[in-house]
Parts: structure tokens; sequence; C-alpha cells
């Protein structure tokens, strides 16, 4: 999987959250499982169009928000993770609130 941030980007972001090269890999995987999980239930709608697709939309903030929840799961931090995942999910919420 390619994400929408160049190898100096990934080599940072490992390197401020502690990961070996392994981990890192590990948590790439991971970030693209999360969202083949998502490709395999998608609407009917979206049948046609391919994963490459779906995914070439993703913007940078969305995948250090990944990479941050899935590396600090790497990193051996569950509950952090677990903290950062809730708070993206409540500032989703927040920002659907405001645009309705």
């Amino acid at each position: 999987m390619i994400l929408p941030v160049d190898e100096a980007t990934l080599a940072s972001w490992s390197a401020l959250l502690g990961l070996t090269e392994e981990q890192a890999a590990a948590t790439v995987a991971d970030i693209e499982q999360t969202l083949r999980v998502g490709y395999d239930n998608r609407p009917e709608e979206l049948r046609d169009v391919s994963f490459e697709q779906l995914t070439g939309d993703m913007d940078a903030d969305e995948a250090a928000l990944m990479f941050l929840i899935s590396g600090l799961r790497q990193a051996g931090h569950p509950e952090a993770a677990y903290a950062v995942e809730v708070r993206g999910i409540f500032a989703t919420l927040r920002s659907l609130q405001q645009t309705s």
C-alpha cells in the first residue's frame, strides 16, 4: 500500500514513535488491512471502484492519524492508541454536526 506521504515523512513518524523498521512495516500493513476491511464492506454504489481508486483520495492528515494510532499499538501503547482513536471519532462527529 502506498500512503500519501514520502519515505522521509514515514521515517520521521516512525522515529517519533520509536518504531523499529519491522514495527513501521507492520504499522503500514495494519493500515492497509484496516482499509481493506472497509473496502470489502463498501456500499453497492462503489462496487465498481478499485481499492487503489478509493484509497488514492486519502490525504496526509488521514494517513498521519492512522499511522499514529497503529504505530502506538505497535510501540506497546494500546491505551494511548485508543485515546487518540476516540478523540478522532469525536472530532469527526463534531465536524459533521457543524456542517449539518
